[in-house]
């Protein structure tokens, strides 16, 4: 898949509204401060697409920080990976616990990665 070629955007915002939604995630409203229209048109471009957003408080120092992992499928790669195998466990109908099936399933893929190391 080709990924189209825009610009970032660095500004100031101020979150005005918050939604909780079924799904887990979160709806959020944003208001800029008065735009050029050529920057209106960059964000415009942005609609719709995956970003990467922080947000860090300016009147005040943050005590940490916190990094989100998931993406915006609802999972991490290793819960993505967990559930595949779980999926490939149920449909070969192994005799092993899942725990166990998990494990080596794991190991054989950390020694495909290891013997790729140089």
């Amino acid at each position: 898949m080709k990924k189209e070629k825009t610009q970032s955007i660095e500004s100031q915002a101020v979150i005005t509204g918050i939604r909780a939604k079924v799904d887990g995630s979160l709806g959020l409203s944003v208001s800029t401060p008065e735009l050029s229209a050529s920057e209106k048109v960059l964000f415009m471009n942005l609609q719709n697409l995956n970003v990467r957003m922080t947000i860090e408080p300016t009147d005040v120092d943050p005590e940490s920080k916190t990094k989100v992992e998931k993406g915006m499928d609802g999972k991490s790669p290793s819960e993505r990976l967990y559930n595949v195998i779980f999926v490939y466990y149920k449909q070969v109908k192994s005799t092993k616990t899942f725990e166990v099936f998990y494990q080596k399933h794991i190991e054989h893929i950390i020694d495909t990665y290891k013997a790729k190391l140089t």
